[in-house]
């Protein structure tokens, strides 16, 4: 552990270099404990040697993000979140190999939808903790971009639904 913490802003882009994905838009949010991420498609497959894994699309269809990953992991585990409103959620825990503000390390994501918030990645306590400071004046990243973009999303979502109305 570094000895000094990095100050990172209320919205940092994050890399995923083992996975190849660089500069994915995140939320800082001290509120939440784990970490989050956009997935879809999550299936536990099992293989033909009994082995079971977990397999899903990392960052797919989410509007603040050009690029996603079809992604199976061995090693996950299950918890269930809860939400500020008191709703609770089962959802699968995998671990990546993160950078963000001029550090790398391994930490917990949970997958969940994320597609109608505007960042396809939320930034929780356990990752922050002993490792960044917090300062809410500093954003790395135009959030106003950002909704720019997922309301150009929304719009082209709900044309096409329109086309198929009876």
């Amino acid at each position: 552990m570094a000895k000094y913490k990095s100050i990172i802003g209320r919205a940092e882009n994050i890399h995923f270099p083992a996975r190849e994905l660089s500069n994915i838009p995140a939320k800082v949010d001290t509120g939440a404990y784990l970490s989050a991420i956009h997935a879809t498609a999550i299936e536990e497959v099992t293989k033909k040697s009994g082995k079971k894994v977990l397999s899903f699309r990392l960052l797919e269809g989410h509007p603040a993000s050009d690029t996603s990953k079809k992604i199976q992991v061995t090693g996950y585990t299950k918890t269930k979140i809860q939400n500020s409103f008191g709703h609770s959620q089962e959802r699968y825990v995998v671990k990546f190999k993160v950078s963000i503000g001029g550090k790398t390390f391994i930490t917990e994501f949970t997958l969940a939808d994320r597609s109608m918030k505007v960042f396809p990645v939320l930034l929780g306590r356990k990752l922050l903790s002993r490792r960044f400071l917090v300062d809410t004046e500093l954003a790395h990243i135009e959030r106003s971009i950002l909704k720019t973009k997922m309301k150009d999303w929304l719009i082209k979502d709900n044309k096409a639904d329109d086309g198929d109305s009876v």
